[in-house]
């Protein structure tokens, strides 16, 4: 511990000489103004160290490389695979069956129905009826094609249980819509029978519009229950596959085999039949000379 004499040796208590306080003074270490202190030597030393590696570094990058592109990335004589395409330069459409667009298209228009029949088709218990084991789903299509047109009001029994709100119809709505959206209630909630594909086509619809437009009120059950349970609309059946009606065709060949087998009736008169006609006439007589020369000679 420094002795009481050494301590504050530049502020002693009485007189202060001037030449002790400089003294003091040039012992601690003068504090320079703002940027204007100096460098060490060792930084200006470190600072070329760093450019002259950087350098070696980038420098042949620049000079004998492709620099910052992504190139840098790829080893010498890398070729790249050349960019997939679907075969063809223009748009390919993806070959989707017909059903599967139709019964696309109904789900969208059934979100008209969710709020009441739901997503699972189950409805809400005592408010609104299930499509799903639905008999008004699963008979035929001509009440069902008649209820989405013009609605139906309570009270009405569904599996067994007994609703009494009012269905609005959706006669708004296109036939090809209104097709589409029947088409997937049948095949979506519907227990169809075995054979049946559940399809309603628009032709059916605009067959059904045709019988039940003009009514314009919903229905109640008992006049529902007037159409007959396995009733469907009218209409050809389709391919699944491309939408385009099956039977046509062979329908259309059996009428030409069956047109190309009758005669045709022009109202001339058939030449090769008159001959055969005559050809007939002449052996009758030839027959008929003979058995009476036959009956001259025995009489002789």
């Amino acid at each position: 511990m420094d002795s009481p004499e050494d301590q504050n040796i530049d502020y002693e208590q009485g007189s202060v000489s001037a030449a002790d306080l400089h003294d003091s003074v040039r012992r601690e270490l003068p504090l320079l103004p703002g940027e204007k202190g100096g460098v060490g030597v060792a930084v200006f030393v470190v600072s070329a160290l760093i450019l002259i590696l950087g350098g070696a570094q980038l420098g042949p990058l620049f000079l004998n490389g492709p620099g910052f592109s992504s190139s840098i990335y790829m080893t010498r004589g890398y070729e790249p695979a050349p960019r997939p395409t679907l075969g063809d330069e223009d748009e390919v459409v993806a070959d989707v069956a017909w059903i599967e667009e139709w019964m696309s298209e109904g789900q969208r228009v059934y979100g008209n129905c969710v709020a009441c029949h739901q997503s699972s088709g189950l409805g809400m218990p005592g408010q609104f009826p299930p499509l799903l084991g639905s008999e008004w789903v699963d008979q035929g299509t001509k009440r069902l094609g008649a209820i989405l047109l013009q609605g139906a009001h309570g009270p009405f029994t569904v599996a067994g249980q007994t609703y009494n709100q009012l269905m609005p119809g959706w006669g708004s709505l296109s036939d090809e819509k209104l097709a589409q959206v029947t088409t997937y209630i049948r095949r979506e909630f519907g227990s169809l029978p075995e054979g049946e594909d559940g399809v309603v086509t628009t032709e059916m619809m605009e067959a059904a519009r045709e019988e039940f437009g003009g009514r314009g009120t919903p229905w109640t059950e008992a006049e529902l229950k007037e159409i007959p349970a396995e009733a469907d609309l009218p209409g050809p059946e389709v391919d699944l596959e491309t939408g385009e009606p099956v039977g046509d065709g062979e329908e259309a060949a059996d009428d030409g085999g069956a047109g190309a087998a009758e005669p045709a009736d022009d109202g001339e008169p058939d030449e090769s039949g008159a001959e055969a006609a005559a050809e007939e006439e002449a052996a009758d007589d030839g027959g008929a000379g003979a058995a009476e020369e036959d009956a001259a000679a025995e009489e002789e």
